[in-house]
């Protein structure tokens, strides 16, 4: 059996090419919430393939239980590059057992260095914004972070672009966030949506992530550069991967 690490397009795309090859294995794929199992739906509604779903977290203990109960002998890692924590995690849990482990990583935008500033952490970011005031800024990191990033909000106007959930909107809400500062849409967005945006709010800084070419990044950012809007980067952390491939194709040759 083949599990797939997922939660984002890039395992969607890998568990729909698996499917339309000529795989005889059967696939696992795994997400950290409920919402990643819906978007799985349309592969599991006829389940030829006999497609299983996990839609919860796993810890290490758990990962390794997975591992040996569903005999599972190819780890596909296609988690998001910012959940450095589950990589570490797999990427450990795959030695001990000897387990064939494959990371798909997103190839990198080249992001240019006209208005980009990266930082190696948000508390970076934070000690830059905060030099400045009365500034439009608009956080697309999601939910996630909305903690840490809450203390720009302080001396500025901090918008947060979330998903439309229950979660992550009471998330919002309960650390404080105004309705008028919420902006909760479900993306990807093409460029001009990305500009109008920035138009409406008049954007001074966005914060972004260096999440690669899937998921409307390069949208985001030339939008941002037509604008004259500042991007503000929180860089990939570093993950010291086996067997990385950035093809989808030659990826599912490997395995």
């Amino acid at each position: 059996m083949i599990w797939i690490i997922g939660g984002t397009k890039d395992g969607r795309d890998i568990l729909e090419k698996l499917v339309d090859e000529k795989n005889k294995k059967d696939i696992l794929i795994s997400t950290a919430t409920s919402y990643g199992g819906e978007l799985l739906k349309k592969y599991t509604s006829n389940n030829k393939k006999n497609i299983q779903v996990i839609c919860k977290k796993l810890d290490e203990e758990q990962m390794e239980k997975v591992i040996t109960e569903k005999n599972i002998n190819t780890v596909v890692d296609a988690s998001h590059p910012y959940a450095e924590n589950v990589s570490r995690s797999i990427l450990k849990v795959t030695k001990k057992l000897g387990t064939k482990y494959v990371r798909f990583e997103r190839e990198m935008l080249d992001y240019g260095d006209e208005n980009v500033f990266k930082f190696e952490t948000l508390q970076e970011m934070n000690d830059f914004v905060l030099k400045y005031q009365n500034k439009n800024i608009l956080s697309t990191l999601g939910s996630n972070n909305l903690e840490e990033i809450k203390v720009m909000g302080e001396k500025n106007n901090l918008f947060v672009r979330i998903l439309p959930t229950t979660a992550s909107i009471q998330k919002a809400e309960n650390l404080g966030y105004l309705p008028k500062n919420i902006i909760a849409i479900q993306g990807p967005f093409d460029k001009n949506l990305n500009l109008a945006m920035l138009k409406s709010f008049k954007i001074d800084f966005l914060i972004t992530k260096e999440s690669g070419k899937t998921g409307g990044e390069k949208e985001k950012i030339d939008a941002c550069k037509e604008f004259g809007t500042t991007v503000l980067i929180l860089k990939r952390p570093f993950v010291n991967y086996r067997n990385v491939y950035s093809d989808i194709d030659k990826l599912i040759n490997h395995i």
